[in-house]
Order: structure tokens, then C-alpha cells, then sequence
């Protein structure tokens, strides 16, 4: 038996007692064949009274590890909760500390005065071998000798008191530049563990990708076309127009399949050459951290999203949907065939129904099973993920404003219209550093793509779409 991480779906989060007080609530539990009362109440340590999909790490013989899963529940507390991700993440990582510990036999309580006896010091040995055998990533060991630090810091606010220090602090300086694009240095305090992993910084001058979130590859005019025909040979409306959307509006995954059928619901008077969408923390769509920014929707494709609401195929997979809100304008846009969502909001009400709630791999088996296998059968053997659609937007918004005059030459920073247009851009595109906008114009004038005029290959585009009607597809 290992040490494993279990996920409790929905975790109540109260107060037991023995005694009743006027307000709490009486539970009655089965505890070996006779019937015990308590009661329990609100808990106001948590800002909120349940938490989907909270982990709990549980030791080999079953028992759950006390101090790490206080731990985790005192990431509850705060004003900003942790998200569950992050909280199964650390969950992991300690979940590896923990069986190292079984495995060497390492008190994880006992600091002797030796310091490379000291567990800390051992465990970051011990990811260094792991390093050494290709077992792991430099940055997975530094993630994970990070998460154990931090549960120490936790165990020394809690009380706990160690003998010798558990690693050494350094204070050093972090240079970043703010959303006006100027330079600042920020203060931070380093360990010796996590230092000793040194993750040499990724040269990205000749690369075909770029760093935004993830390595991006912006697909060229003559890939975007081959993807959009291919989406109008495989027929599947759903990703059509879902991919559609991501391309015209540099929408992330979790921003185009949390849209809500509210979100279109909205009339466009003729002549309305695009509709402003606000996304974000606030709206029931997801971005990135809750990123509050505002869409740019053609008009034409916002009018042909509304016209697949109304189809009997969307109409279908509504009906089919296991989720039923309090109105069917919550309803996500997009549904699997079953009815499900492709990807489930953070603050999804059924949520905790799933013991992982749906993050779009399905959309990651669409391409992987109709998508590529359709483009290699017509003769393109390019690699595309979704995630690619963001940064053919971004660099298809970069390039058809760029001025003419700076088309194959060295753009300058300092030139006022270049930093207004990068400011532009980094607003579509939602970036909160100027630093990664940069790199699209530094990617564009690596590779010199093409200028083309957007409005042009937008209206080709939009041909493409008018000719594939939804009634071709309707189940």
C-alpha cells in the first residue's frame, strides 16, 4: 500500500459538539450498531460553509496524516480560498514527501542538529536523484521541495517548535515590469532548497512557439485555412464553432465552453459589426484567475451561435443535460452529446457530483481522433491544440495593425505608436504584462509573417462559415 491523495466531493465545513445551541443543527450518526447525536454549527474560521473537491492525504494503513491535512484545511481559511486544483496539487506533492518518509524511515518531526540530517535536506537530496535519472523535472522537484516548505512554515505558525533551522533565507531582488510595460524590482526571500534547483530560462528566439500561458504556436494563414475546412468537412457543429470562437476572439478553453446561453441572448440590430462580451469573475464564464476583459464577438458569428441554440440538436443535448439550473439561460452553450459540459465553471452548483469535474478533454480527443486524422488525410501535417487559436488570434490582431512602414524592419519600443499599439493588443488580449504582448511583435519579427488585411481574411473566414449550414448536421 502507497500513501494516496482520496477527494472528498463536497466537504462540509462546521463546528461539532455534544451540547445543542440554538443554532445548530442536530445529526444523528451510526457508530458501531447504535445511534449517536450531535450537533454541529457554523464555523466562522471559513468564509464559506462547504468546499467542492477537498483532498486528504491517507497513510498506508488507511489513517489520514493529521498534520498535513490541517494543513490543507487552514488553506480554507483565508479571504482568498485556494482553489481546489492547487490544493490536490500540494496534496501530491506531499503525498510524495510522505511515502519518501515511509520508505527511508525519516521522522518528519525530528531536526537533528546535523543538517544534511535533517529531513528537509535529505528530501531535497533525494529530488535531486530524481532529477539526476530523468525521473522528474528540475521544476517539478522545486515545486515540490516549495509545497513541503511550506507545510513546515505552517506546522512553526501552528506551534510546533524544531531544535535547528529547517533551510536558510536569503532575501534577494525580482525584476518584472508592470502593465505600463515600465521596470520594477520587487523584495523576496529565497531558501537554500528551493535555490539548488536551477531551471535555466528557455531561450526563445528561434523557437516556433510562444510563451503565453503554455508554449503557443500562432498558426499561419494557409494552417488556418486547412483547420477551418477541416472543421466543415468533419461536420461536428459544436467544435466548429467553438473553435471559431476561440480564433476570432482569442478566448481561452475555459472561456469558450463555460459561455452560458444568457450570453447570447441578446438582439443585434442590423449593421452591428460586433458584440462586446464581458467575461470573468462576475460574469458565470471563466478566465484565466478571474480575469475580468471584455470580448470582441463578430457579428456574424455571434448570430450563427444563436441560430445553433435554436437548433433541435442543441435543443436535444439541453434535454439530455443531467444539470438542471434554476434557468435555462445558465445553461452552458456547448454540451457533449449526453448533455454534459466540456469544461465545468469553478462555481458550477454540480460540481461536486464529479470526483473530477470535466476540464475539455474531450476536446483534446476531438483532435487528437477526427481533427489531425481529417487534416493528414488532405495532406497537412501540422500539430495544432486548442490553446494555438489564442496566439493565431493575437498574432493576426498584431499584424494587421502593425503600422505598414515597420513591416520587416526592427520596430522600435520607443516609438510611441508601437507601444499604443502593444497596449491594444495586450488589452484583447487580456495579458497582465506588456512582457508577453512583446513577444508576439518579437515572434512576428523573427519569422516575418505575411501582412495581410484582417477584414479581408475575416470575410473569407465568414464565407467558409455561410456555407455550412447547421440543418446539414442536425441529428
Amino acid at each position: 500500500m502507497k500513501v494516496r491523495v482520496e477527494v472528498i466531493k463536497r466537504l462540509d465545513l462546521y463546528e461539532p459538539a455534544s451540547e445543542e445551541r440554538h443554532d445548530a443543527e442536530c445529526i444523528v450518526v451510526n457508530h458501531r450498531g447504535r445511534s449517536v447525536r450531535y450537533a454541529k454549527y457554523r464555523n466562522h474560521d471559513f468564509p464559506d460553509e462547504y468546499f467542492f473537491h477537498y483532498p486528504i492525504l491517507i497513510d498506508p494503513d488507511g489513517s489520514p496524516w493529521p498534520e498535513a491535512n490541517r494543513y490543507l484545511l487552514s488553506r480554507l481559511c483565508g479571504i482568498l480560498v485556494a482553489k481546489h486544483r492547487t490544493l490536490e496539487s500540494i496534496a501530491n506533492d506531499l503525498a510524495n514527501f510522505r511515502q519518501w518518509l515511509f520508505d527511508e524511515g525519516v521522522d518528519f518531526l525530528n531536526v537533528p542538529k546535523r543538517q544534511r540530517a535533517r529531513p528537509t535536506y535529505r528530501y531535497c537530496g533525494y529530488l535531486h536523484d530524481e532529477v539526476r535519472m530523468a525521473r522528474i523535472k528540475p521544476s517539478t522537484a522545486k515545486r515540490r521541495i516549495c509545497s513541503v516548505q511550506g507545510f513546515y512554515r505552517w506546522l512553526q505558525m501552528d506551534g510546533k517548535e524544531f531544535d535547528f533551522p529547517l533551510w536558510q533565507e536569503n532575501a534577494g531582488s525580482l525584476y518584472f515590469k508592470d502593465k505600463r510595460g515600465f521596470g520594477h524590482h520587487k523584495s523576496i526571500t529565497s531558501t537554500d532548497l528551493s535555490r539548488s534547483f536551477r531551471i535555466p530560462p528557455v531561450r526563445m528566439e528561434y523557437s516556433e512557439y510562444i510563451e503565453d500561458g503554455g508554449k503557443l504556436r500562432p498558426l499561419p494563414k494557409e494552417e488556418q485555412i486547412a483547420l477551418v475546412e477541416s472543421l466543415r468537412r468533419i461536420g461536428n457543429i459544436e467544435m466548429f464553432l467553438s473553435f471559431m470562437f476561440a480564433l476570432m476572439t482569442g478566448a481561452r478553453l475555459q472561456t469558450v465552453f463555460t459561455l452560458r446561453r444568457t450570453h447570447f441572448s441578446s438582439w443585434l440590430p442590423e449593421g452591428e459589426r460586433q458584440y462586446r462580451l464581458k467575461v470573468g469573475a462576475g460574469t458565470l464564464i471563466n478566465t484565466k484567475n478571474g480575469k475580468r476583459m471584455t470580448l470582441f464577438v463578430p457579428a456574424w458569428l455571434y448570430r450563427r451561435i444563436q441560430v445553433y441554440m435554436n437548433c433541435e440538436r442543441c435543443q436535444a443535448r439541453v434535454r439530455r443535460s443531467p444539470h438542471v439550473y434554476e434557468s435555462d439561460d445558465l445553461q452552458y452553450v456547448f454540451l457533449t452529446r449526453s448533455g454534459k459540459p466540456y469544461y465545468m465553471a469553478d462555481n458550477d452548483p454540480f460540481s461536486f457530483l464529479y470526483r473530477s469535474p470535466p476540464r475539455g478533454n474531450s476536446i483534446t480527443q476531438f483532435i487528437r481522433q477526427q481533427l489531425k486524422p481529417d487534416l493528414l488525410a488532405h495532406g497537412h501535417s501540422f500539430e495544432i491544440r486548442f490553446h494555438d487559436l489564442r496566439a493565431t488570434f493575437g498574432m493576426n490582431l498584431l499584424v494587421n495593425k502593425l503600422p505598414l512602414e515597420a513591416v520587416g524592419s526592427g520596430a522600435s519600443m520607443n516609438n510611441p505608436e508601437m507601444l499604443h499599439l502593444l497596449m491594444y493588443v495586450r488589452e484583447r488580449m487580456g495579458h497582465s504584462q506588456l512582457s508577453t504582448t512583446e513577444l508576439y511583435l518579437k515572434y512576428r519579427q523573427r519569422y516575418k509573417l505575411a501582412l495581410g488585411v484582417q477584414d479581408e481574411y475575416e470575410a473569407h473566414l465568414e464565407s467558409l462559415v455561410e456555407s455550412f449550414e447547421v440543418e446539414d448536421v442536425l441529428d
